[in-house]
């Protein structure tokens, strides 16, 4: 099932995905997981599955304009995303037509917002919390320091694009990475630039 999600736009790698499909599986049996940035629903498909075969469900948190990087005339824009008729960047009906497509609208819960409003809704003793937003070190920051203390006592911290020099990609994931590490989290697997840790305090 997760192989059919290897097309669908975004940066995850199929193995990142299989890693997130798995861990999800194992740790949300009973619960929610939560993912903070879902551009167009690649990475919500992976948990989303997870979440479905183990009858609990997603938040999927993104505002869907797009990240800084993603703009008109940046490096990493995308006409597929843009609305010219609008004038801006909108993941949001490309997201909704790759969930509904792999049938998982009852397991993913959109919440178009940003991630600092989210958190505040949500309740705590969530069992997963993906990070995967916008990757300015204030916006990282502020989406580790809004959701670290809603995971629960054993649950999972996961975050996508960790790269050990600037010439891979941005430090700021790398940095609340770190910051994780002596905060109360340990490292269970790193694969590619993801990486899983457990909340342990």
């Amino acid at each position: 099932m997760i192989e059919n999600f290897k097309e669908i736009k975004g940066f995850l790698t199929h193995k990142e995905g299989e890693a997130l499909y798995l861990c999800c599986k194992q740790y949300c049996v009973e619960g929610t997981a939560v993912e903070i940035g879902s551009y167009c629903g690649k990475s919500a498909c992976y948990l989303g599955q997870a979440c479905k075969e183990n009858n609990s469900y997603l938040y999927s948190i993104d505002h869907h304009s797009g990240s800084e990087e993603q703009q008109l005339g940046q490096e990493y824009f995308d006409e597929d995303i843009y609305d010219y008729e609008k004038k801006k960047v909108d993941t949001l009906p490309l997201f909704l037509q790759n969930i509904a497509a792999h049938d998982l609208k009852e397991s993913i819960k959109p919440l178009v917002m940003h991630s600092e409003t989210a958190a505040k809704m949500l309740e705590d003793d969530i069992n997963m919390v993906f990070i995967d937003g916008s990757h300015t070190f204030e916006s990282a920051r502020k989406d580790y320091e809004c959701w670290k203390d809603k995971i629960k006592h054993g649950g999972i911290l996961a975050i996508h694009d960790v790269y050990d020099s600037e010439t891979e990609g941005g430090q700021a994931p790398k940095e609340i990475y770190l910051r994780s590490l002596e905060e109360g989290f340990r490292l269970i697997k790193r694969i590619d630039s993801l990486v899983i840790l457990e909340r342990s305090n």
